[in-house]
């Protein structure tokens, strides 16, 4: 008759932590793995693509696009524009904001393309045409719900920080990681 040995608590216990550690350091690693192929594969499609993204601002697209929502944007070429498109257009009032408003009138004007737009919320349409003087223009080609209150927190100073620092303490966490590995 064989009489087994129990190992004793503090023992099991050890064994019980070491397995556990090794199933976070594994969930840990896939996880990683997975957001850095899908931040890849992201990159690809926008530079491949011509994927281009921007954030939903203002109620005036509703029920279409509504305020946080992050819009998809592919350029076309200015002769592609047509009545009822979604583009996203330079406000004429403010350098360097656009807005994204559907096309209610196209013509053109000494071989430019001239727009109205109208946002599906808005009574009126906007007060003045818009001369198009480039060869491609944002055309808008679906949403992302939420996402676009990401890219608004993002412009805030102790955001940017936070991310900074999330970022930098995943490298330094990887790096040790790869160390620690490269030393065994």
């Amino acid at each position: 008759m064989s009489t087994a040995t129990v190992p004793p608590a503090h023992s099991r216990h050890r064994q019980s932590r070491g397995r556990l550690h090794r199933a976070l350091h594994v969930v840990t690693n896939v996880v990683l793995g997975v957001a850095v192929l899908v931040m890849v594969a992201l990159a690809v499609s926008v530079v491949a693509l011509k994927i281009g993204f921007a954030p939903v601002l203002s109620p005036s697209m509703q029920p279409a696009f509504a305020p946080g929502e992050l819009l998809l944007t592919r350029e076309v070429p200015v002769t592609d524009i047509k009545v009822g498109d979604v583009v996203v257009l330079p406000r004429p009032d403010t350098p360097g904001e656009r807005y994204a408003h559907r096309v209610i009138s196209v013509r053109t004007d000494q071989d430019q393309l001239v727009v109205r737009t109208k946002g599906d919320a808005n009574q009126a349409a906007e007060p003045a045409e818009l001369r198009i003087t480039s060869e491609v223009v944002p055309k808008v080609t679906g949403s992302i719900p939420w996402v676009g209150e990401a890219v608004l927190a993002a412009r805030l100073l102790p955001v940017r920080i936070a991310v900074i620092v999330l970022i930098g303490g995943a490298l330094l966490v990887a790096t040790k990681r790869a160390l620690w590995r490269t030393a065994r």
